[in-house]
């Protein structure tokens, strides 16, 4: 007896268990039934069937290389044929044609009828039927084995490329194995290419198997615990045809379905994948594709679907009932529709889920989960992330119920709102370009305590909560924290800036953090509102101050700093301030605020604010408060300024020495550049600066200062007094310090031997700015310095001389006004009228602090009317009356200002509007006497060269006497009509009450002494008469002189400052007249003068007048 021991054969990745058959003898091939224990080799082409005996075993049937055999039915329903523990192997050829039925008319090429049996088509083996229900190769007990390594194709209905259970009769078999490594194909309707039946079957195709027939399942497993494995393709092109059909017939049953890296599982027309009844698991790894919608079509059991990395499904999946779960493991993407199933469970490394589905819970184990498309709706899923898994999703896809202990990032790239609630110990991360706002509707918030990442993007908040537990930190590395109303952070919250640093988006809302920020990136402050930063931040990034405010410190943190080093950015618009301090170099292109100077710190008192480092200053430094707060607020700079071209904006009490001021220090560094002082005074009335001035800047520990670093913007004027800035004071030590002064120092006395002494112990001359107007030479050593008052003080001065100028020009004399007192003739009421109109050119100079001068012009008119005329008996006559007029003065001063006389300082305008009444008597030898009382409404308009301009108001009171006595000469006019000269001496008073209304130019308030004055006039008229051929003329020459006396004017600034000038003159008056009658009614008159002064104020004053009287 000889063994023959068979080797154990490698099929696509399965390793076959080796199996030993012991034979008697070789036969040939023949219709003869061999027995237990033999082997037949068919060769040739034609060989017969061959049938082993009924209980046969370990038989072997080999089919020759190159040997063929065709089988017809009736005749050979099967072709090869063993019973128990045997072999077939074909390594030729085998065809079987006709038709046969179900049960036992079913027929096969090779067939093993028991138990334990291997059929082999081998790789270069072929096996071809055709007909109803002829099988390629059938098996129909337990623990066979099929194999195919060639080519198998069926072309009958019914008509199976492998099968174990043959028949569909023995679902009681178990643990079959087929195996396919070669080609299998079916054309007929209901043809399976491969077929389990029975518990414990496997399936394994590395090759390809494909039907083409109607209701054609390509592959088909039934019974419990069968499994298949696929590396190859399966393919099933037939109407209503699926792929894969798993019957586990008993719910209690169970199928494991594996589509391995490179499978393939395509259904055109039905289901690639469908299970049925029990609880099957299909684990892909391959290509699940159906052309007709559902790919994977799950039965009533509790079902898993495992995606592995590689896998793609075209087409839907549906758990159907049960309760199922989807499983992914590895990596890969998830792009199809998902439905009932209730599970989603992430155990992998990555997987993006661009689907949808039906979960109402999804666990993360591990790796990361990303939802771009909808895993249900959000409302309906609890989501949980175990420890080292992450969440990613957005915030319309995300669960609205996320218990986090690992990661749930929000990949944001559009805008959205997430109103769920995250809990956990795990951590929260925002990527993408989008705006997230977390809005929880829990009243709780999100509880989250791992903390928040900001990567990309903007996380919106509107309360503090919304980040989680308050012990939860806020990171940035790269990202954006915006806030949408007034919101203060945690103070145990930690906010970390890493290398890519971040963004706090204020937008027009508020907010303080009085944590530290720690870290080694840069913050940048955006949107209009405040954030302040109460903390002693370490950060060792820039900060970028991009809109709105920044405070270090309020005024209950002086101690805040950012201390990393840094350095600060501005923008233009924006503002930094603050009472702490910044560590670092800090660019201003827009506002930097110290202290109270921040409109949000107004109500607080005054501090400091120190930059440790250098200033650059391109915009705006703001020292003052804007409410007016007391002065006093410091900005320390340790390091070096450099003005660029801006502006140091500064609030000081004006007064004298030493006033309270804010104040700008350089602490062992240096004043550079250029930058324009901006001075607002805080309630001061100016006073004299006799030593050194109001300090407001300091030069300490050294610190130097260039000649050209500040300059004033503008004139900087109080009280009485300009102030002009100065480098140096008159003290010793002081040479790079700056002051504001209103006088010219005095040169230096240096003792002798003082030339020996260091700079700093000497005394030094204060250097006027750049910019600043010339100022007059010091006076020599020991003098009183020269004060420097504003070009409206001599303005101011000026007022009530030429308003009281205008007054007597106004009155005038009777001449002037009447005529001549031959015209006043005529009885009872309303018996005459008379107006004029006069103008005159003038220089006043007056004595004084200020020395004011006026040099202008004025001009007016009158009207007035005899009210009553009355005859005595006497020949004497009475005519009163009253008048109307209105006067202008106007014209430019000069005066003592800025330490210069004579300085062209302003203009000035009063407009006189006036009502009198007027008594004349005139006596019957012609003298007169004359009373008038006049009222005038004042409004007063001085203007400085400075564009100082003001509007006030005031009242005049005159009252003037005047007589006037003809004396008849002896000597007569020549010329026809000629009568004799009268010379009439004159006497005249008047008394004026001058009132101007306080006013207040918007730098200090200002008032009037409002005195009493006189100006009393003794004259000489020479007067002449001839008559002409229609008229009669009447011409004079008049010689006056003038006195003025009172009460000497005070101009008062601030109620402190008191500008004196003195009231005072002796003038003289030369001037000719003419008056002509020319008809019974009317009379014209004019004269024209020429004033100057003999003594006290300098006057030159040139006038003329013209008139005209009617009588009725």
């Amino acid at each position: 007896m000889k063994r023959i021991r068979r080797r154990g054969m490698r099929v696509g990745c399965m390793l076959l268990l080796s199996k030993t058959i012991t034979i008697d003898a070789v036969a040939a091939c023949s219709s003869a039934a061999p027995p237990s224990g033999t082997s037949v080799t068919c060769t040739g082409n034609g060989f017969a069937p061959v049938i082993a005996q009924a209980g046969s075993a370990n038989i072997a049937v080999n089919v020759a290389a190159g040997a063929s055999g065709n089988f017809a039915r009736p005749g050979s329903p099967v072709a090869l044929s063993v019973e128990q523990s045997s072999a077939i192997t074909n390594d030729g050829t085998l065809s079987l044609t006709g038709s046969g039925g179900t049960g036992t008319q079913r027929g096969a090429a090779m067939l093993g009828t028991g138990n334990g049996n291997t059929l082999t088509n081998t790789a270069n083996a072929t096996i071809g039927t055709s007909g109803a229900f002829n099988d390629a190769m059938a098996a129909n007990g337990s623990g066979n084995t099929l194999i195919n390594l060639g080519t198998i194709t069926t072309a009958g209905p019914n008509a199976y490329g492998l099968t174990a259970a043959w028949g569909q009769t023995n679902l009681g078999q178990q643990n079959n194995r087929i195996i396919n490594a070669g080609s299998i194909s079916t054309s007929g309707s209901n043809a399976r290419a491969a077929s389990i039946l029975g518990g414990g079957g496997t399936l394994d195709n590395s090759g390809a198997l494909s039907t083409s027939g109607a209701m054609s399942v390509t592959t088909y497993m039934q019974g419990n615990n069968d499994h298949l494995i696929n590396t190859g393709t399966i393919r099933a092109s037939g109407q209503g045809a699926d792929a894969v059909f798993s019957n586990t017939v008993s719910s209690t049953f169970s199928t494991l379905i594996e589509n391995r890296a490179g499978g393939q599982i395509v259904s055109q027309n039905a289901a690639a994948i469908r299970t049925l009844n029990g609880n099957s698991t299909v684990v892909n790894a391959g290509l699940v594709q159906s052309g007709a919608g559902t790919a994977i079509a799950m039965g009533n059991g509790n079902d898993a679907l495992v995606l592995q990395s590689g896998s793609t499904i075209i087409g839907g999946a549906d758990g159907g009932g049960g309760t199922n779960t989807v499983t992914l493991q590895g990596s890969g993407t998830a792009a199809n529709a998902f439905v009932n199933f209730q599970t989603l469970l992430m155990q992998g490394a990555l997987w993006n889920w661009t689907g949808s589905g039906t979960f109402t819970a999804v666990r993360v184990q591990s790796g990361t989960l990303a939802l771009t498309g909808t895993p249900g709706a959000p409302a309906s899923v609890a989501a949980s992330v175990d420890a080292d898994a992450t969440l990613q999703a957005n915030a319309q896809n995300l669960p609205l119920n996320v218990i986090d202990n690992g990661l749930v990032r929000f990949a944001q790239d559009a805008d959205g709102v997430y109103s769920g609630t995250l809990a956990g110990g795990g951590a929260v991360q925002k990527t993408g370009a989008g705006t997230l706002t977390l809005a929880p509707a829990a009243v709780s918030g999100n509880t989250y305590t791992g903390g928040t990442l900001l990567t990309q993007g903007a996380v919106a908040i509107g309360a503090d909560r919304a980040l989680g537990a308050s012990t939860g930190g806020v990171t940035f590395d790269g990202g954006t924290l915006q806030i949408t109303q007034d919101v203060d952070l945690a103070a145990t919250r930690a906010i970390t800036l890493n290398p890519a640093g971040g963004t706090l988006d204020t937008q027009a809302f508020d907010s303080t953090l009085a944590q530290p920020v720690t870290g080694s990136g840069s913050l940048t402050k955006t949107g209009t509102g405040s954030l302040v930063m109460n903390g002693v931040s370490t950060y060792s990034g820039i900060t970028n101050l991009a809109a709105g405010t920044l405070a270090v410190g309020d005024s209950a943190h002086a101690d805040a700093a950012l201390a990393g080093g840094g350095g600060v950015t501005v923008a233009a618009g924006a503002t930094l301030g603050g009472y702490g301090s910044v560590s670092g170099a800090v660019v201003n292109n827009g506002t930097l605020a110290v202290a109270n100077a921040l409109p949000a710190f107004s109500a607080a008192p005054a501090g400091s604010f120190t930059v440790n480092g250098t200033l650059t200053n391109n915009a705006l430094v703001r020292l003052g408060s804007s409410t007016g707060a007391t002065p006093g607020n410091l900005l320390h700079i340790v390091g070096v300024y450099a003005g660029q071209g801006g502006t140091l904006a500064l609030n000081t009490v004006l007064g004298a020495d030493d006033a309270p001021s804010d104040r700008l220090i350089v602490d062992g560094g240096r004043a550079s550049g250029s930058t324009t002082l901006q001075v607002t005074n805080i309630g001061g009335m100016g006073a004299q600066t006799t030593l050194n001035g109001v300090r407001v800047i300091e030069a300490a520990n050294g610190a130097t200062a260039d000649l050209s670093a500040f300059r004033l913007g503008a004139p900087v004027k109080a009280g009485a007094y300009t102030y002009y800035l100065a480098k140096g004071g008159v003290t010793p030590g002081m040479t790079n310090d700056w002051f504001l002064r209103n006088t010219v120092a005095a040169l230096p006395v240096q003792p002798a031997g003082s030339s020996a002494l260091p700079a700093a112990a000497q005394q030094s001359t204060p250097v006027a700015a750049a910019g600043t107007p010339p100022l007059p030479a010091a006076p020599p050593p020991g003098s009183a310095p020269i004060p420097l008052y504003r070009p409206e003080v001599p303005i101011y001065a000026a007022l009530p001389g030429v308003a009281r100028q205008l007054g007597v020009q106004q009155i005038d004399h009777f001449h002037d006004r009447q005529g001549d007192q031959t015209l006043l003739t005529g009885h009872g009421t309303l018996t005459a009228a008379w107006a004029r109109s006069w103008g005159s050119h003038s220089v006043l100079a007056e004595d004084g602090a200020a020395s004011p001068t006026f040099d202008g012009s004025s001009f007016g008119v009158q009207a007035g009317h005899d009210l009553y005329a009355d005859t005595h008996a006497s020949g004497a006559r009475d005519h009163y009356g009253l008048f109307i007029g209105f006067a202008r003065a106007s014209g430019n001063i000069s005066g003592f200002a800025l330490g210069t006389p004579n300085l062209d300082v302003g203009h000035v305008a009063i407009d006189a509007y006036s009502v009198g009444g007027y008594w004349t008597h005139v006596g019957a030898s012609g003298w007169y006497t004359d009373a008038v009382v006049m009222g005038n409404s004042l409004t007063v308009e001085p203007q400085s060269r400075d564009g100082v301009d003001t509007t006030t108001h005031g009242h005049a009171t005159a009252v003037s006497i005047e007589g006037g006595l003809p004396v008849p000469l002896p000597i007569s006019l020549a010329g026809a009509g000629g009568s004799a000269l009268t010379l009439e001496p004159q006497a005249q008073l008047i008394w004026q009450h001058l009132s101007l209304d306080d006013l207040n130019d918007g730098i200090s308030s200002v008032s009037f002494n409002n005195g009493n004055t006189f100006t009393g006039r003794l004259g000489v008229r020479l007067q002449g008469r001839f008559d002409a051929a229609a008229a009669q003329i009447e011409p004079y020459l008049r010689l006056s002189v003038l006195r003025t006396f009172g009460t000497d004017d005070r101009v008062t600034f601030a109620g402190a400052t008191g500008i004196g000038t003195v009231v005072g003159q002796t003038a003289a008056q030369i001037g000719a007249g003419v008056v002509a009658q020319v008809g019974k009614s009317a009379s014209l008159y004019a004269t024209v003068a020429w004033l100057t002064n003999l003594g006290g104020a300098h006057q030159r004053t040139i006038g003329g007048n013209a008139g005209v009287r009617w009588n009725w």
